[in-house]
């Protein structure tokens, strides 16, 4: 109380994460939420897990409970390194960081390259937390116009030459929040674009593996040509978020920075979940899991979007995703979303509204849906009660 007034003055406009703040409420017994971009807890392999971390600890507890090395625990980066070079990359092991969950990696990078004003472009929409830790920052954010295939390349190139902005942040696969992936032509325009101008942009792609049809895109990475790509990705959707491993493919000139930035942060990630998704990697056992997971996720996406048929106003834009966690939705011009989530939580039903995806305050007639965390016969009954808000306020 007596310390507030002296809070950094930029802490007074920061807003907690909508999701974060619901979770006391999405606790309550009988509610259906769409609301967290998370992944199903009853498809986690636990039973892998338990099997690897009693062989862990059975063959090296001192050294897993120990402090560790700042850039990762050595097979886990050997790990990490693995399953980025099946996406069409070849990073050296130690040109891997691990994170402590793909949002530190986002962090540490901002935190490296951004000082209070300097210039960031983001995607419109774009990650709420990206926007969270810009504004941490007291950095300008700069949104990009993008469509249903993902970021215009030519507003990009216009901005940074207006901006000279220090960082570019991209989600490119089933982006969080609204599904969409940017194509071939413009992941090749875009890595062409940021490396001729000189500015770093952070490829940001947990979201990739989970793909339910169509072919793989190759990453914006695949097409850097200037060293100017840092590509992300993490384990937290593909196997399970509370490991919080996430890696890092970093240009070697900025390794020495992050590692750095990263010691400054946290020391190092904790030992043992690293060593539990490294080890999870290296016995082959991912592959098998992902393909489950899009099976699972595909039924829970295909039933979501036929609900929504039935039961949605038809002047409500509804985005179908080819993969990832979420579906978007668009409302006729002077909606709010954020006032309809009252009606909708007194239901007992949880969605996220728009607008904090958004740097610029637009998005208020947006909200996101997750398909992958809700049981089917949830997805239907939260589908109905939600559009019966929907019908009586659109």
């Amino acid at each position: 109380m007596g310390l507030n007034p002296r809070l950094a003055p930029h802490m007074a406009k920061m807003q907690s994460n909508m999701i974060f703040s619901l979770l006391p409420k999405l606790s309550e017994l009988g509610f259906i939420s769409f609301a967290p971009g998370a992944p199903d807890a009853a498809v986690f392999p636990f039973d892998d897990i338990l099997g690897i971390t009693r062989d862990l600890l059975g063959s090296d507890p001192g050294g897993l409970l120990q402090y560790g090395v700042t850039e990762g625990y050595p097979p886990a980066r050997d790990a990490m390194a693995k399953l980025i070079s099946g996406y069409g990359l070849a990073p050296k092991a130690d040109e891997i960081i691990v994170t402590t969950g793909g949002q530190q990696a986002i962090e540490l990078l901002c935190k490296m390259f951004i000082e209070p004003g300097d210039v960031a472009l983001v995607e419109s929409p774009t990650y709420s937390a990206a926007l969270q830790i810009l504004k941490s920052l007291r950095a300008q954010v700069i949104p990009i116009e993008s469509d249903s295939q993902g970021i215009i390349p030519e507003d990009l190139e216009e901005k940074i030459k207006i901006f000279t902005p220090k960082i570019v942040y991209i989600v490119p696969t089933f982006k969080n929040p609204s599904g969409a992936t940017i194509s071939y032509e413009r992941r090749s325009a875009v890595a062409e674009i940021t490396g001729r101008l000189n500015v770093l942009l952070i490829e940001d792609d947990p979201y990739r593996d989970l793909r339910y049809e169509g072919d793989h895109l190759p990453t914006i990475k695949s097409f850097d040509r200037s060293g100017n790509i840092v590509f992300l990705t993490s384990t937290s959707k593909i196997l399970c978020p509370g490991l919080r491993v996430a890696a890092a493919y970093l240009p070697e000139a900025l390794i020495p920075y992050m590692t750095i930035a990263k010691q400054a942060a946290d020391m190092h990630s904790a030992t043992l979940p690293q060593a539990i998704a490294g080890e999870y990697i290296r016995r082959g056992l991912l592959g098998g899991h992902i393909s489950k997971l899009c099976s699972v996720y595909k039924a829970r996406r295909d039933l979501m979007l036929a609900c929504i048929s039935e039961s949605f106003p038809k002047s409500i834009d509804v985005a179908a995703p080819m993969g990832g966690l979420f579906i978007w939705c668009v409302c006729p011009d002077g909606t709010n979303t954020t006032d309809l989530l009252e009606q909708a939580l007194e239901r007992k039903v949880a969605y996220i509204p728009g607008e904090q995806f958004f740097a610029d305050g637009r998005g208020k007639n947006t909200f996101r849906l997750n398909f992958t965390s809700a049981a089917q016969g949830d997805i239907s009954k939260g589908i109905e009660i939600l559009g019966q808000v929907l019908r009586n306020n659109v």
